[in-house]
């Protein structure tokens, strides 16, 4: 059977580990204290984000070697994007046009009468009435009119 039976049981326990996971999450004290801790941690690092915001906002930094221009690598890049864009435009496939659907219309028996069957049966042959060529009409009509 190849790699599948290998797979399948390392699958399944990790469905269960993490259904194990979410239930001690969710539905458990030692979770609810755990999602307390966490959501501390993240208020404490908010905070930490904001001052640090602040103290750099009121003092200034040093004057400093001014940053190297990073133009030539912007540069490089759009012109990877474009070559990229180009193979890719050109490798696409090319769809073909739809060729008109050309219907045979049957042939049709002069005389052949209709049959009649009563109940539930199966019938091999086919039978054909009659038949009229369809064509495509376009739609006319003027919107609006009241």
């Amino acid at each position: 059977m190849g790699l599948m039976p290998a797979v399948h049981p390392l699958r399944k326990k990790v469905a269960v580990m993490i259904w194990r996971l979410r239930h001690w999450w969710l539905d458990t004290p030692s979770g609810e204290a755990a999602q307390k801790y966490v959501f501390a941690f993240s208020v404490l690092a908010s905070v930490i984000q904001f001052v640090r915001l602040a103290v750099m906002a009121l003092i200034p930094a040093a004057p400093a070697k001014p940053i190297e221009a990073i133009w030539p690598l912007w540069v490089i890049n759009l012109i990877v994007m474009v070559v990229v864009a180009a193979i890719s435009y050109a490798m696409r496939p090319k769809p073909e046009t739809p060729k008109p659907l050309a219907g045979e219309a049957p042939t049709v028996e002069d005389g052949q009468s209709v049959k009649h069957h009563f109940g539930t049966v199966w019938v091999e042959d086919e039978f054909i009435l009659a038949w009229k060529v369809t064509g495509t009409v376009p739609i006319k009509s003027k919107g609006g009119k009241k």
